[in-house]
């Protein structure tokens, strides 16, 4: 374990278990002055099959990739202080203790095994799906140096929000004193209707985390099976935007086996999230929604891609719809103000 004086609190820097390669993993606590705590979990893309397993993003590969290899676990260094992890005066989580669960596995943090693949050169080769060990071996050891939380939020970006929902209820088991839980995925639709096979035996998850899915949509799932356990004990949040680029490009590769990023694939994703939305409005009461319309950088302008996640950008007090950013609303939630924003960017013709 490797500690680091910040400005306000400790940050440690844990070595455990495996990460994709079966390099060392690590995690980090950073230690606030008030007695809150955001858990927050690192995206990265996600794999689902022996092509996408061979297909990790490395540094200096070009082509089709699908998911963060361990090589670039040393950039998640640059996403500590940015977000909802800034240290600026105006940013009103910047005292709260935060655990950055770090990802390069794959398996939406819920991975528990070894996936057997063969490599685009015919080698055989071998993906540690251990996203779910590699978590636990970080929130034991963090809780050691935490005193009690009054206020506990559970979010991710990307990936990372998969296994916000999924994971939850687990992050709670460790705080079982903090009764002031809030949820809060950010970017997180893909459909698929292998995604219980996927989970059993691609990332050999538990039992636990398999069984719900049921429908394509994994996210909605695991927020259904969230509320089924914990009802109105936690607040629930969801943000995304509105035709998410990156999105609709790995759901390109689920629907037509090809990594791209169409005009029709990005109307889809719309299309898509009304309808999760209408169902996660009428199944969790009481959920607050934000959706943003920010286009995507870097992409053709006559594909009406909107950017992907806010929560550990720069942006994140800058994403402002209806005179309203994104950090204040999360604030609110987590305060019991929980309200939906931009939801009639939904409703808006696509010229």
């Amino acid at each position: 374990m490797e500690n680091q004086r910040r400005d306000n609190g400790i940050g440690f820097q844990f070595l455990t278990r495996f990460a994709r390669g079966g390099s060392p993993y690590w995690g980090y606590l950073r230690k606030g002055t008030e007695p809150n705590l955001i858990v927050c979990f690192s995206g990265g893309g996600v794999s689902i099959n022996e092509y996408t397993a061979a297909r990790p993003n490395r540094l200096g590969v070009k082509g089709e990739t699908f998911y963060s290899a361990e090589d670039t676990m040393p950039f998640n260094d640059l996403i500590l202080d940015i977000g909802i992890f800034n240290d600026e005066p105006d940013n009103p989580f910047r005292n709260w203790s935060h655990i950055f669960v770090s990802y390069s596995t794959g398996d939406f943090h819920v991975g528990n095994g070894d996936y057997h693949y063969t490599s685009p050169d015919g080698s055989p080769a071998v993906l540690h799906h251990h996203g779910y060990r590699n978590y636990r071996g970080l929130m034991d050891q963090a809780v050691k140096y935490l005193s009690p939380q009054a206020k506990l939020l559970i979010t991710g970006a990307s990936a990372g929000a998969f296994g916000a929902s999924a994971l939850a209820s687990d992050v709670t088991s460790y705080f079982p004193d903090c009764h002031d839980v809030t949820c809060c995925p950010d970017s997180s639709l893909l459909l698929y209707d292998q995604w219980q096979a996927v989970a059993q035996n691609v990332w050999q998850a538990e039992e636990r985390i398999w069984q719900s899915l049921h429908s394509p949509d994994i996210c909605l799932d695991w927020m259904r099976n969230l509320y089924a356990e914990k009802g109105n004990n936690i607040k629930y949040l969801y943000t995304c935007s509105i035709r998410d680029a990156l999105l609709a490009q790995y759901q390109h590769y689920i629907d037509y086996d090809t990594l791209e990023l169409t005009r029709e694939q990005c109307l889809q994703f719309e299309k898509d999230l009304k309808g999760m939305i209408d169902v996660l409005k009428a199944e969790i009461p009481g959920i607050g929604l934000f959706l943003t319309d920010s286009p995507a950088a870097g992409i053709d302008p006559e594909i009406p891609g909107t950017q992907h996640t806010r929560i550990l950008d720069f942006n994140f007090p800058l994403s402002v719809i209806q005179g309203i950013s994104l950090r204040d609303w999360i604030w609110s939630g987590v305060n019991g103000n929980i309200y939906d924003v931009g939801l009639e960017l939904l409703n808006m013709e696509e010229s």
